[in-house]
C-alpha cells in the first residue's frame, strides 16, 4: 500500500509464515482484491477493550478483517467491528500499520504483501452471544469486554503495547 495509508501512524515490519495452501487461499485476496486488512481497538467509556475469538485464532484477537475493494480502511474497520462483537463503534485515527510479508513456509519465499491497519474506536454497550455475530456461522466463537488486554492475545508480542494506550 502507498505510504499515504495513515502516514502519521507508527509502523511495524511482520513475517507472517503460512503453509502453501494458506498462502493459496489468501493469493486473490492479495493479488486481485486489497491486500489491506483493518481492525478496531474498541474501548468503552469504562476502558475497558472488546476482544473476539475467531475460528482461526488461537487466542483472542482484535475485531478487524478485510477491506472491500473501494471501501475507506476506517470504514472497513467499523463494518468489521459490528459484524463480530455487535458494536456501533466511532473509529478514530489509526494506532499502527504493520506491514506484512507473507512467507510460505515450504519454500521460505515471500509469496505477497499487505498492510494491517489498527484504529482506535468507541463504543458501549452489550455484546451479543458469538451464535448472533459475525457473517458466516461459527466465525466467532466468543466475544467479549475485558479490562485490560487479555493474556491469551493472538501475535500478543506485536499487538500488546499498542493496545494498553490512550487513543490518539
Amino acid at each position: 500500500m502507498p505510504d499515504a495509508l495513515a502516514p502519521d501512524a507508527p509502523r511495524e515490519r511482520q513475517s507472517i509464515r503460512l503453509p502453501p495452501n494458506r498462502i493459496e487461499a489468501l493469493r486473490d485476496w492479495a493479488e486481485e482484491g486489497t491486500a489491506l486488512t483493518t481492525a478496531a481497538r474498541v474501548r468503552d467509556p469504562d476502558g475497558r477493550l472488546a476482544f473476539v475469538k475467531t475460528g482461526w485464532s488461537d487466542g483472542w484477537v482484535l475485531p478487524g478483517g478485510a477491506a472491500e475493494p473501494g471501501e475507506p480502511p476506517a470504514t472497513a474497520a467499523a463494518r468489521e467491528a459490528r459484524e463480530e462483537t455487535g458494536l456501533d463503534a466511532t473509529v478514530g485515527d489509526p494506532i499502527v500499520v504493520f506491514e506484512q510479508s507473507y512467507v510460505d513456509a515450504e519454500r521460505d519465499a515471500v509469496a505477497f504483501e499487505a498492510d494491517y491497519v489498527v484504529y482506535a474506536a468507541r463504543a458501549e454497550g452489550r455484546i451479543p452471544d458469538a451464535t448472533e455475530l459475525g457473517v458466516d456461522p461459527g466465525e466467532i466463537r466468543d466475544a467479549r469486554w475485558f479490562g485490560g488486554v487479555p493474556s491469551e492475545l493472538h501475535d500478543g508480542d506485536l499487538l500488546r503495547s499498542f493496545l494498553s494506550g490512550e487513543d490518539r
